[in-house]
C-alpha cells in the first residue's frame, strides 16, 4: 500500500545552507593587512569569473569547508560539509558602533564583522553518511 502522507513530507532533495560569522580586530599593521585580504578573498571569489576575451562568463569558485582539530587533521565529531558556494559576503565595518581607524595610511578599521552565507552545491545523500565507526545499536531513534 503506498502512503500518501509521504509525498507531502518529502519534497526532493535540499541543499543545506551554511552561516559563519566573525569577528577580526588587528592589533598592528600586519594583522590589518591579513584582514583586508581575507576581506578580499572571499569577496572576489564569490564573484562571477571572466574569460580572457571578456566573451563568456564563468562560474564563482567553491569552497571546500572543513572542521579541523588542532593538529589540522578533519574533527572527528562534527558533521562533513561538501563543496559549497559563497552566496553571501557581508562585512559591518563598525561592528562595536562606532567610526573607528588605525592611524595607518588606509585608514585600516579597528574592527570588523564578516558574515558568509554558503550553500552545498551537491544535496546529501543517505550514502554520504559513513556510519562504520559507530556500531548501530549506539545511534539513537
Amino acid at each position: 500500500v503506498l502512503n500518501p502522507n509521504m509525498e507531502l513530507l518529502f519534497k526532493g532533495p535540499q541543499l543545506r545552507p551554511f552561516s559563519f560569522s566573525f569577528k577580526m580586530s588587528p592589533r598592528e599593521q600586519g594583522e590589518a593587512i591579513a584582514v583586508r585580504n581575507i576581506i578580499r578573498f572571499f569577496k572576489q571569489n564569490m564573484s562571477v569569473r571572466t574569460t580572457k576575451t571578456n566573451v563568456f562568463l564563468k562560474e564563482p569558485y567553491v569552497f571546500k569547508i572543513e572542521y579541523q582539530t588542532d593538529e589540522n587533521n578533519p574533527h572527528p565529531s562534527i558533521n562533513k560539509i561538501k563543496e559549497c558556494a559563497l552566496l553571501d559576503c557581508s562585512v559591518n565595518y563598525t561592528p562595536d558602533g562606532s567610526y573607528m581607524t588605525f592611524n595607518d595610511e588606509e585608514r585600516t578599521m579597528t574592527s570588523y564583522s564578516i558574515s558568509l552565507q554558503f550553500q552545498e552545491i551537491e544535496p546529501i545523500y543517505n550514502v554520504d553518511y559513513n556510519t562504520e565507526d559507530v556500531p548501530m545499536s549506539h545511534i539513537g531513534y
